[in-house]
C-alpha cells in the first residue's frame, strides 16, 4: 500500500484546509451565538471545535481568518468585544437551518430569521440560546490563542461553560444518548456524518490490565483471514484463557482457515469466550 506525502508549503491556505477537513473528521459543529456591542445577533456554525477539559468545565472553537483574504469573521468579532457566547450543538432536524447560517451574510445581519432558527433568551450570557438545539452552553470568553496571522490561521476562543442547556429526553438512565441527540458532524467538502442509529455502537474500555497483542498466540497473529479489529478484541481480553484446557471442549476441526473464519464471526456477534475455544481448536489445527 502507497502513501502521499504531501507538504503544507507546497498547498494554499484553502487546499490546506480542505485536507485538513477531509482527514480529521467527522468534527462536531459548534453553531455559535454571538451578539454584537450594539445588539446585533449572529449566528454561525464552526467545526474546528471541541470541549478541553471539566473542571472548569472549558471548549474551544476557531472562527479562523477567511482562506482567500484572511480577514476576520463576525462571530471572532462579537466574541472578543463582549466576552460571551453560546454554543449550540447541531442536530439532524437543524441541518438545513445551520447551513443557511453558514452564509456570508453581511454585517449586520441577524442570522436567527434568516435561517428559521429560534432565539431564546439565555440565562447568564447576552448571546441568545437556540431554541431547536438539543445541548448547549453558555460561555464566557478566557483566552484567544493566535495561531499564525495569515489567511487561514487559526484564531481559537477557549471559553468556560457557565450553564449546560439539555433537552430533558435525551437523558437515557442519567447519560446522554446519541440516539436522542441525534448530532451531525463534518466532514470534508460537502460530507456530513449521522451520529446515530446504525453509525453508532459500543466498545467496552479495557478492564484492569489487558492481555495486549504481543502475548497472542503466534498462528493468530499470522492469519490471513483475522482482522487487526479480531487481534484487538482477543489482545483487550483481561488475560490468556487456558487453551490447553479448552483443547477437551468438543468441536469438529475445520481445517485453519476455516477456524479463522469462525473466530472472525464470533467476535462479529460479540462472543469473546466463543472465540477463545474456536482458537484452541485453531492451535491444534
Amino acid at each position: 500500500m502507497s502513501f502521499r506525502t504531501i507538504l503544507p508549503g507546497d498547498l494554499s491556505p484553502i487546499e490546506t484546509n480542505a485536507l485538513l477537513c477531509g482527514g480529521v473528521a467527522p468534527r462536531p459543529i459548534a453553531l455559535a451565538s454571538t451578539i454584537s456591542k450594539d445588539g446585533i445577533r449572529n449566528l454561525s456554525p464552526f467545526s474546528f471545535f471541541n470541549a478541553f477539559g471539566s473542571n472548569p468545565p472549558t471548549v474551544a472553537f476557531a472562527p479562523n481568518r477567511r482562506g482567500r483574504d484572511g480577514t476576520v469573521k463576525h462571530t471572532y468579532l462579537n466574541a472578543v468585544a463582549t466576552g460571551e457566547f453560546v454554543i449550540a450543538a447541531v442536530s439532524h432536524a437543524m441541518l438545513h437551518p445551520m447551513n443557511v447560517a453558514s452564509a456570508e451574510w453581511p454585517d449586520g445581519v441577524d442570522e436567527f430569521p434568516k435561517s428559521g432558527l429560534t432565539p431564546l433568551p439565555a440565562r447568564l450570557v447576552r448571546p441568545a440560546l437556540v431554541a431547536e438545539s438539543p445541548f448547549q452552553m453558555e460561555c464566557r470568553l478566557q483566552q484567544v490563542v493566535e495561531l499564525g496571522s495569515g489567511p487561514g490561521s487559526g484564531l481559537m476562543l477557549l471559553g468556560e461553560v457557565l450553564a449546560f442547556h439539555v433537552r430533558e429526553d435525551c437523558f437515557v438512565d442519567g447519560l446522554l444518548h446519541p440516539d436522542a441527540l441525534d448530532l451531525i458532524g463534518r466532514n470534508g467538502g460537502a460530507f456530513y456524518t449521522r451520529a446515530s442509529g446504525a453509525a453508532v455502537f459500543q466498545v467496552p474500555k479495557p478492564a484492569g490490565k489487558p492481555l495486549g497483542y504481543d502475548a497472542l498466540p503466534e498462528p493468530l497473529k499470522q492469519s490471513r483471514i483475522l482482522t487487526a479489529n479480531d487481534l484487538g478484541q482477543l489482545a483487550n481480553s483481561p488475560g490468556l484463557p487456558d487453551l490447553e484446557a479448552m483443547l477437551g471442549v468438543p468441536g469438529d476441526p475445520i481445517g485453519a482457515e476455516g477456524l479463522d473464519h469462525a473466530i472472525h464471526e464470533a467476535l462479529e456477534r460479540g462472543a469473546l469466550d466463543e472465540a477463545w475455544r474456536l482458537a484452541g481448536l485453531r492451535l491444534r489445527a
